[in-house]
């Protein structure tokens, strides 16, 4: 079959995009911790705050949250109804995933390109934080990318059923 070679491409891709994706929102969780690490040693130790702690905390904590979408995904730790799809079989299960799929990929592809367009509307406003005056197109930035991702893996995904009657191997069943 000719698609092997690019079934394989696929779901390489998918994996290795999917472990960069989860170590940086892991990294992410961590810089947070330690943030608020600070901030805490910070208020209990020094009577005071650090300033924009919460405000860096917020940014990163949406990056983390995005960036782990599509790694979620693949390892199916997202919520699904399975009520349904444990009474099909064959072909009926597989349009039936193939739909859902196709409606994952649209809403999720829209999402993507509305937080692109947001990140690229702040980059060219130059539109800075409240607090520490950070650009904000950096955290929106990464939650666009995460957006992204997912929508790649639900592309992902849907051209793994088509093509290889499988799943992603790193999915849970």
């Amino acid at each position: 079959m000719h698609s092997r070679p690019l079934v394989h491409a696929v779901r390489r891709g998918v994996d290795l995009l999917s472990k960069v994706t989860e170590t940086v929102a892991a990294l992410l969780l961590w810089m947070i911790f330690f943030v608020l690490l600070g901030e805490l040693l910070s208020r209990n130790l020094l009577s005071r705050s650090l300033a924009g702690s919460w405000e860096l905390a917020a940014f990163m904590m949406a990056a983390m949250f995005f960036l782990g979408l599509a790694p979620a995904l693949l390892a199916g730790s997202h919520v699904r109804v399975t009520m349904l799809s444990h009474l099909l079989v064959g072909r009926v299960a597989k349009i039936v995933e193939a739909s859902i799929l196709t409606v994952a990929l649209v809403v999720s592809g829209y999402a993507a390109t509305a937080l692109i367009n947001l990140a690229l509307r702040s980059f060219q406003r130059g539109s800075l934080s409240w607090e520490l005056s950070v650009p904000l197109v950096l955290p929106q930035a990464f939650v666009a990318l995460g957006m992204a991702l997912l929508a790649f893996t639900f592309a992902a995904k849907l051209f793994l059923l088509l093509f290889d009657d499988s799943v992603l191997p790193a999915e849970k069943t």
